[in-house]
Protein backbone atom coordinates (compact mmCIF):
# COMPACT_ATOMS: atom_id res chain seq x y z
CA UNK A 1 0.00 0.00 0.00
CA UNK A 2 2.82 2.40 0.86
CA UNK A 3 4.55 1.69 -2.44
CA UNK A 4 1.28 2.35 -4.26
CA UNK A 5 1.03 5.74 -2.60
CA UNK A 6 4.69 6.24 -3.47
CA UNK A 7 3.90 5.87 -7.17
CA UNK A 8 1.04 8.32 -6.75
CA UNK A 9 3.13 10.98 -4.98
CA UNK A 10 6.23 10.73 -7.18
CA UNK A 11 4.06 10.66 -10.31
CA UNK A 12 2.43 13.95 -9.35
CA UNK A 13 5.66 15.63 -8.21
CA UNK A 14 8.02 14.41 -10.97
CA UNK A 15 6.21 12.58 -13.80
CA UNK A 16 9.50 12.07 -15.66
CA UNK A 17 10.80 9.89 -12.80
CA UNK A 18 7.93 7.41 -12.79
CA UNK A 19 9.72 4.82 -14.91
CA UNK A 20 12.92 4.77 -12.85
CA UNK A 21 10.92 4.91 -9.64
CA UNK A 22 8.87 1.87 -10.64
CA UNK A 23 12.12 0.00 -11.28
CA UNK A 24 13.48 0.96 -7.87
CA UNK A 25 10.28 -0.15 -6.18
CA UNK A 26 10.63 -3.51 -7.92
CA UNK A 27 14.22 -3.89 -6.71
CA UNK A 28 13.16 -2.92 -3.17
CA UNK A 29 10.48 -5.61 -3.23
CA UNK A 30 13.10 -8.11 -4.41
CA UNK A 31 15.36 -7.06 -1.53
CA UNK A 32 12.44 -7.59 0.86
CA UNK A 33 11.79 -11.06 -0.55
CA UNK A 34 15.44 -12.09 -0.30
CA UNK A 35 15.87 -10.63 3.19
CA UNK A 36 12.85 -12.48 4.54
CA UNK A 37 14.77 -15.76 4.09
CA UNK A 38 17.77 -14.61 6.13
CA UNK A 39 18.19 -16.29 9.48
CA UNK A 40 18.08 -13.88 12.45
CA UNK A 41 20.61 -16.15 14.20
CA UNK A 42 22.98 -15.78 11.25
CA UNK A 43 22.70 -11.99 11.46
CA UNK A 44 23.32 -12.09 15.21
CA UNK A 45 26.48 -14.16 14.79
CA UNK A 46 27.84 -11.79 12.15
CA UNK A 47 26.54 -8.52 13.66
CA UNK A 48 30.00 -7.14 14.40
CA UNK A 49 31.20 -7.87 10.88
CA UNK A 50 28.15 -6.12 9.42
CA UNK A 51 28.74 -3.09 11.63
CA UNK A 52 32.42 -2.90 10.68
CA UNK A 53 31.54 -3.16 6.98
CA UNK A 54 29.05 -0.29 7.27
CA UNK A 55 31.62 1.68 9.28
CA UNK A 56 34.21 1.08 6.58
CA UNK A 57 31.84 2.46 3.96
CA UNK A 58 31.30 5.57 6.12
CA UNK A 59 35.05 6.14 6.32
CA UNK A 60 35.55 5.53 2.60
CA UNK A 61 32.80 7.93 1.57
CA UNK A 62 34.64 10.78 3.31
CA UNK A 63 37.54 10.31 0.89
CA UNK A 64 36.06 9.04 -2.38
CA UNK A 65 32.38 9.87 -2.00
CA UNK A 66 30.38 12.42 -3.93
CA UNK A 67 27.69 14.98 -3.20
CA UNK A 68 26.59 18.56 -3.88
CA UNK A 69 28.83 21.53 -3.10
CA UNK A 70 31.75 19.51 -1.77
CA UNK A 71 29.60 17.31 0.48
CA UNK A 72 30.59 13.63 0.52
CA UNK A 73 27.60 11.42 1.28
CA UNK A 74 27.30 8.71 -1.37
CA UNK A 75 29.03 6.50 -3.91
CA UNK A 76 27.94 6.94 -7.50
CA UNK A 77 27.10 3.42 -8.74
CA UNK A 78 25.71 4.69 -12.07
CA UNK A 79 22.28 3.14 -11.51
CA UNK A 80 21.76 4.88 -8.16
CA UNK A 81 23.71 6.67 -5.42
CA UNK A 82 24.54 4.41 -2.48
CA UNK A 83 24.51 6.17 0.91
CA UNK A 84 26.37 4.18 3.60
CA UNK A 85 24.53 6.14 6.30
CA UNK A 86 21.29 4.39 5.33
CA UNK A 87 22.87 0.95 5.71
CA UNK A 88 24.27 1.95 9.11
CA UNK A 89 20.73 2.41 10.46
CA UNK A 90 20.06 -1.31 10.08
CA UNK A 91 23.62 -2.35 10.96
CA UNK A 92 23.49 -0.55 14.32
CA UNK A 93 20.15 -2.21 15.14
CA UNK A 94 21.58 -5.68 14.49
CA UNK A 95 24.78 -4.85 16.40
CA UNK A 96 22.89 -3.68 19.50
CA UNK A 97 20.57 -6.70 19.33
CA UNK A 98 23.55 -9.08 19.29
CA UNK A 99 25.36 -7.25 22.11
CA UNK A 100 22.45 -7.20 24.55
CA UNK A 101 21.58 -10.80 23.72
CA UNK A 102 25.09 -11.84 24.80
CA UNK A 103 25.65 -9.41 27.70
CA UNK A 104 22.26 -8.46 29.09
CA UNK A 105 20.93 -4.99 29.83
CA UNK A 106 22.73 -4.36 33.16
CA UNK A 107 26.19 -4.75 31.67
CA UNK A 108 28.62 -1.83 31.17
CA UNK A 109 27.60 -0.49 27.78
CA UNK A 110 30.52 1.79 27.02
CA UNK A 111 31.44 -0.33 23.99
CA UNK A 112 28.04 -0.09 22.24
CA UNK A 113 27.78 3.60 23.10
CA UNK A 114 31.16 4.28 21.51
CA UNK A 115 30.13 2.23 18.47
CA UNK A 116 26.95 4.27 18.07
CA UNK A 117 28.72 7.59 18.69
CA UNK A 118 31.50 6.76 16.23
CA UNK A 119 29.00 5.82 13.51
CA UNK A 120 26.86 8.91 14.13
CA UNK A 121 29.95 11.14 14.26
CA UNK A 122 31.18 9.93 10.86
CA UNK A 123 27.76 10.66 9.38
CA UNK A 124 27.60 14.12 10.96
CA UNK A 125 30.97 15.20 9.53
CA UNK A 126 29.96 14.26 5.94
CA UNK A 127 28.04 16.52 6.78
CA UNK A 128 24.67 14.84 7.32
CA UNK A 129 23.61 16.23 10.68
CA UNK A 130 20.02 14.95 10.50
CA UNK A 131 20.89 11.30 9.80
CA UNK A 132 23.59 11.32 12.47
CA UNK A 133 21.13 12.57 15.06
CA UNK A 134 18.57 10.00 13.91
CA UNK A 135 21.06 7.17 14.52
CA UNK A 136 21.57 8.47 18.07
CA UNK A 137 17.82 8.75 18.65
CA UNK A 138 17.20 5.25 17.28
CA UNK A 139 19.86 3.78 19.56
CA UNK A 140 18.48 5.69 22.56
CA UNK A 141 14.98 4.42 21.78
CA UNK A 142 16.24 0.83 21.80
CA UNK A 143 18.21 1.26 25.03
CA UNK A 144 15.24 2.77 26.85
CA UNK A 145 12.65 0.23 25.67
CA UNK A 146 14.75 -2.87 26.38
CA UNK A 147 15.31 -1.66 29.95
CA UNK A 148 18.90 -0.45 30.24
CA UNK A 149 19.17 1.02 33.79
CA UNK A 150 18.57 4.74 33.97
CA UNK A 151 21.79 5.34 35.91
CA UNK A 152 23.76 4.17 32.88
CA UNK A 153 21.62 6.15 30.43
CA UNK A 154 21.93 9.36 32.45
CA UNK A 155 25.68 9.01 32.82
CA UNK A 156 26.13 8.42 29.11
CA UNK A 157 23.73 11.22 28.21
CA UNK A 158 25.54 13.72 30.43
CA UNK A 159 28.97 12.89 29.02
CA UNK A 160 27.72 12.91 25.43
CA UNK A 161 26.00 16.27 25.96
CA UNK A 162 29.20 17.78 27.37
CA UNK A 163 31.24 16.62 24.38
CA UNK A 164 28.55 17.82 21.94
CA UNK A 165 28.37 21.29 23.50
CA UNK A 166 32.13 21.75 23.20
CA UNK A 167 32.01 21.04 19.46
CA UNK A 168 28.64 22.55 18.58
CA UNK A 169 29.82 26.10 17.99
CA UNK A 170 32.61 25.05 15.61
CA UNK A 171 30.26 22.76 13.73
CA UNK A 172 27.54 25.39 13.30
CA UNK A 173 30.09 27.94 12.08
CA UNK A 174 31.32 25.54 9.41
CA UNK A 175 27.92 24.18 8.36
CA UNK A 176 25.56 27.12 8.68
CA UNK A 177 22.65 25.29 7.04
CA UNK A 178 21.98 23.46 10.33
CA UNK A 179 21.51 26.75 12.17
CA UNK A 180 19.42 28.17 9.33
CA UNK A 181 17.05 25.19 9.40
CA UNK A 182 16.59 25.44 13.15
CA UNK A 183 16.09 29.23 13.04
CA UNK A 184 13.57 28.81 10.23
CA UNK A 185 11.64 26.22 12.24
CA UNK A 186 11.52 28.45 15.33
CA UNK A 187 10.36 31.37 13.19
CA UNK A 188 7.64 29.19 11.64
CA UNK A 189 6.30 28.16 15.04
CA UNK A 190 6.25 31.78 16.19
CA UNK A 191 4.50 32.96 13.01
CA UNK A 192 7.43 35.16 11.97
CA UNK A 193 8.89 32.96 9.24
CA UNK A 194 10.09 34.38 5.94
CA UNK A 195 7.87 32.48 3.51
CA UNK A 196 10.19 33.37 0.63
CA UNK A 197 13.30 32.17 2.46
CA UNK A 198 14.01 29.36 4.92
CA UNK A 199 10.32 28.59 5.49
CA UNK A 200 9.39 28.45 1.81
CA UNK A 201 9.50 24.66 1.48
CA UNK A 202 7.40 23.95 4.56
CA UNK A 203 4.95 26.76 3.75
CA UNK A 204 4.43 25.38 0.25
CA UNK A 205 3.88 21.89 1.65
CA UNK A 206 1.22 23.19 4.03
CA UNK A 207 -0.51 25.04 1.18
CA UNK A 208 -0.51 21.85 -0.88
CA UNK A 209 -2.05 19.86 1.97
CA UNK A 210 -4.78 22.43 2.65
CA UNK A 211 -5.57 22.83 -1.05
CA UNK A 212 -5.81 19.09 -1.68
CA UNK A 213 -9.17 18.69 0.01
CA UNK A 214 -10.65 15.44 1.34
CA UNK A 215 -10.24 13.44 -1.89
CA UNK A 216 -7.38 15.27 -3.59
CA UNK A 217 -6.88 16.65 -7.08
CA UNK A 218 -6.29 13.32 -8.81
CA UNK A 219 -3.17 11.59 -10.21
CA UNK A 220 -2.94 13.89 -13.25
CA UNK A 221 -3.23 17.16 -11.34
CA UNK A 222 -0.43 19.70 -11.63
CA UNK A 223 1.37 20.03 -8.31
CA UNK A 224 2.16 23.60 -7.20
CA UNK A 225 5.86 24.33 -6.92
CA UNK A 226 7.15 22.25 -4.04
CA UNK A 227 10.92 21.69 -3.65
CA UNK A 228 11.75 17.99 -3.15
CA UNK A 229 8.10 17.09 -3.69
CA UNK A 230 9.16 13.61 -4.84
CA UNK A 231 11.54 13.00 -1.94
CA UNK A 232 11.53 14.83 1.41
CA UNK A 233 8.07 16.33 0.84
CA UNK A 234 6.46 13.35 -0.88
CA UNK A 235 3.82 13.09 1.87
CA UNK A 236 2.39 16.43 0.71
CA UNK A 237 2.46 15.22 -2.90
CA UNK A 238 0.54 12.07 -1.95
CA UNK A 239 -2.10 14.18 -0.22
CA UNK A 240 -2.33 16.52 -3.23
CA UNK A 241 -3.16 13.58 -5.49
CA UNK A 242 -5.22 11.44 -3.10
CA UNK A 243 -6.52 13.95 -0.58
CA UNK A 244 -6.58 13.93 3.17
CA UNK A 245 -7.94 10.39 2.95
CA UNK A 246 -4.70 9.24 1.30
CA UNK A 247 -2.69 10.95 4.02
CA UNK A 248 -4.67 9.13 6.70
CA UNK A 249 -4.10 5.82 4.91
CA UNK A 250 -0.33 6.43 4.93
CA UNK A 251 -0.50 7.14 8.68
CA UNK A 252 -2.58 3.98 9.15
CA UNK A 253 -0.04 1.90 7.23
CA UNK A 254 2.83 3.04 9.43
CA UNK A 255 0.64 2.55 12.50
CA UNK A 256 0.06 -1.06 11.44
CA UNK A 257 3.79 -1.57 10.89
CA UNK A 258 4.44 -0.23 14.38
CA UNK A 259 1.77 -2.41 15.99
CA UNK A 260 2.84 -5.54 14.15
CA UNK A 261 6.54 -4.87 14.80
CA UNK A 262 5.92 -4.49 18.53
CA UNK A 263 3.90 -7.70 18.48
CA UNK A 264 6.76 -9.55 16.79
CA UNK A 265 9.20 -8.13 19.36
CA UNK A 266 6.95 -9.35 22.19
CA UNK A 267 6.63 -12.84 20.73
CA UNK A 268 10.33 -13.43 20.05
CA UNK A 269 13.17 -13.79 22.51
CA UNK A 270 16.75 -12.64 22.88
CA UNK A 271 18.39 -10.91 19.93
CA UNK A 272 15.34 -11.39 17.71
CA UNK A 273 13.17 -9.37 20.06
CA UNK A 274 15.63 -6.46 20.20
CA UNK A 275 16.14 -6.64 16.44
CA UNK A 276 12.39 -6.47 15.77
CA UNK A 277 12.13 -3.51 18.14
CA UNK A 278 14.96 -1.65 16.41
CA UNK A 279 13.77 -2.32 12.86
CA UNK A 280 10.27 -1.18 13.76
CA UNK A 281 11.69 1.92 15.39
CA UNK A 282 13.78 2.67 12.30
CA UNK A 283 10.80 2.51 9.93
CA UNK A 284 8.25 4.30 12.10
CA UNK A 285 10.46 6.90 13.82
CA UNK A 286 11.85 8.01 10.47
CA UNK A 287 8.32 8.16 9.07
CA UNK A 288 7.20 10.27 12.05
CA UNK A 289 10.19 12.56 11.56
CA UNK A 290 9.47 13.05 7.85
CA UNK A 291 5.75 13.66 8.34
CA UNK A 292 6.46 16.00 11.26
CA UNK A 293 8.72 18.07 8.99
CA UNK A 294 6.10 18.25 6.24
CA UNK A 295 3.45 19.35 8.72
CA UNK A 296 5.79 21.96 10.19
CA UNK A 297 6.08 20.36 13.64
CA UNK A 298 9.81 19.61 13.29
CA UNK A 299 12.80 21.36 11.67
CA UNK A 300 13.54 20.47 8.04
CA UNK A 301 15.74 17.39 8.17
CA UNK A 302 15.98 15.96 4.67
CA UNK A 303 15.01 12.45 5.80
CA UNK A 304 13.10 10.21 3.41
CA UNK A 305 9.66 8.74 4.06
CA UNK A 306 10.41 4.97 4.17
CA UNK A 307 8.96 2.98 1.25
CA UNK A 308 7.39 6.15 -0.19
CA UNK A 309 10.08 8.73 -1.05
CA UNK A 310 11.94 8.52 -4.33
CA UNK A 311 15.42 7.21 -3.74
CA UNK A 312 17.85 4.35 -4.05
CA UNK A 313 19.57 3.63 -0.74
CA UNK A 314 16.65 4.67 1.47
CA UNK A 315 14.19 2.55 -0.52
CA UNK A 316 16.43 -0.53 -0.58
CA UNK A 317 17.35 -0.35 3.11
CA UNK A 318 13.68 0.11 4.05
CA UNK A 319 12.94 -3.00 1.96
CA UNK A 320 15.72 -4.82 3.80
CA UNK A 321 14.27 -3.84 7.19
CA UNK A 322 10.80 -4.98 6.15
CA UNK A 323 12.17 -8.31 4.91
CA UNK A 324 13.99 -8.90 8.19
CA UNK A 325 10.76 -8.21 10.05
CA UNK A 326 9.11 -10.93 7.92
CA UNK A 327 11.89 -13.34 8.92
CA UNK A 328 11.43 -12.47 12.59
CA UNK A 329 7.67 -12.91 12.25
CA UNK A 330 8.20 -16.47 11.01
CA UNK A 331 10.49 -17.15 13.95
CA UNK A 332 7.85 -15.80 16.34
CA UNK A 333 5.29 -18.11 14.72
CA UNK A 334 7.56 -21.12 15.19
CA UNK A 335 8.04 -20.23 18.86
CA UNK A 336 4.31 -19.85 19.48
CA UNK A 337 2.94 -22.83 21.44
CA UNK A 338 0.23 -24.92 19.82
CA UNK A 339 -3.28 -24.20 21.18
CA UNK A 340 -4.30 -26.75 23.80
CA UNK A 341 -7.68 -27.56 22.25
CA UNK A 342 -6.05 -28.37 18.90
CA UNK A 343 -3.47 -30.61 20.56
CA UNK A 344 -6.13 -32.43 22.58
CA UNK A 345 -8.27 -33.08 19.47
CA UNK A 346 -5.18 -34.50 17.76
CA UNK A 347 -4.56 -36.80 20.74
CA UNK A 348 -8.15 -38.00 20.62
CA UNK A 349 -7.94 -38.76 16.92
CA UNK A 350 -4.67 -40.64 17.53
CA UNK A 351 -6.27 -42.66 20.29
CA UNK A 352 -9.20 -43.67 18.07
CA UNK A 353 -6.85 -44.73 15.29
Amino acid sequence: MLMGFSLLGVGVAEPALQGSHLLRLGVALLVTFLACWLSPRFLTRHARLLYLAALGFLVAVLFIGEGPAGVRRWFDLRFFNFQPSELMKVAIVIYLAAFFHQRGTDYPILGPVLAVDFAAGLVIIEPDFDTGIFILVLAAFMLIVIGVPWRRLLAIGASASFIAMTMLGLYLDRFSYVRERFDGWVATLSGKADVTGTAYQVTQAQKVIVGAGPLGQGPGAVLPHLPEGHNDMVFASVIWAGGWFAGLMVLLAFGLIFARGMQIAARTQGAGSVMALGLTGYLTLQAANNIGVVMGFLPVSGSALPLVSYGGSSMFVAGLALGLLHALAREALRNQPEPKDTASRGDRRGAKA
